[in-house]
């Protein structure tokens, strides 16, 4: 069985637990949704939720106050993580947001969770697929879902990483973006080499979906609004410095401590004067035959 604690950079502090936060902020800013609007649930009751990967629940408990809200009844949700370090007291969430403990590259998926789910919901795995393979999660999503279930991925390209300069015309701005950038080709390559991490499939998922027995209804690709730049440069900010000193734990990090350090200190500056950290974002939306 796979065990991505042994593959997977997880940081057990409160930190990333930030981060997390912040990150659903971001993409409940950018989308205007949790869940597509494509995906149909019935209000009649038995929705059953899951979400791999949720860390600290931060979309599983954005979505049940929103369909509470929408007046959907009899709604269930369910996270799924290797560890629970970032969970929150089950004491302070509501009754009907279960989370659990699952490995969603699992090798067998517990015959508990086969067929169960109407959607299963997956966000920003670039820093777990291995092996530029994500199908064994997508099977297993597959699995989990019940005839006509959905599967939401939500996904950063690490291979879009880029530094852009501030204004909606950064090829006329008079900020350099220069220092930034090759601190990002840095960790980059940095990453690719501690981590076994390729991005190629993040731009083949709608096709990925087709080959695991899913029918795509939806796929896009967007760029960051102008007026989240900050919030994804201060997310992926501390992402980098965090996958960094594993990479300088591990000795992968590609030139010398000095270098590094030389590196973010000029981006740093660049940063200061408006400069944003990028990645594009995607949502593939697939759902699995009614027969």
């Amino acid at each position: 069985m796979a065990d991505l604690r042994k593959n997977y950079v997880i940081s057990h502090g409160f930190d990333e637990s930030g981060r997390l936060h912040l990150q659903q902020w971001l993409w409940r800013s950018q989308l205007g949704w949790n869940i597509h609007p494509a995906i149909e649930l019935s209000k009649s009751g038995g929705v059953r939720i899951a979400d791999h990967g949720c860390g600290n629940a931060a979309w599983l408990l954005s979505i049940a106050s929103e369909l509470e809200r929408e007046q959907y009844s009899h709604v269930s949700f369910f996270g799924f993580d290797v560890a629970g370090v970032h969970y929150p007291a089950s004491q302070n969430i509501p009754q009907n947001v279960k989370l659990g403990i699952l490995d969603a590259f699992a090798d067998n998926i517990p015959e508990e969770h086969v067929g169960q789910y109407d959607v299963v919901h997956v966000r920003v795995f670039t820093a777990v697929v291995k092996n530029n393979d994500p199908k064994p999660l997508i099977r297993n999503a597959y699995k989990m879902l019940k005839p006509g279930g959905y599967l939401q991925w939500d996904e950063f390209d690490g291979g879009s990483f880029k530094a852009v300069a501030p204004g909606s015309n950064p090829d006329t701005s008079s900020v350099t973006v220069a220092a930034t950038q090759e601190m990002l080709d840095t960790s980059l390559q940095s990453s690719q080499r501690a981590m076994n991490l390729k991005y190629s499939w993040v731009g083949m998922l709608g096709s990925l979906f087709e080959q695991c027995g899913l029918d795509v209804i939806e796929e896009k690709r967007m760029d960051v609004k102008n007026e989240l730049r900050k919030a994804m440069t201060d997310s992926l900010l501390m992402m980098l410095s965090h996958v960094a000193r594993i990479a300088v734990r591990d000795g992968n990090m590609i030139g010398t401590d000095k270098n590094w350090n030389e590196l973010w200190t000029k981006a740093g500056d660049e940063i200061g004067q408006g400069v944003s950290i990028t990645m594009d974002m995607l949502v593939v939306v697939g759902r699995k035959p009614l027969d």
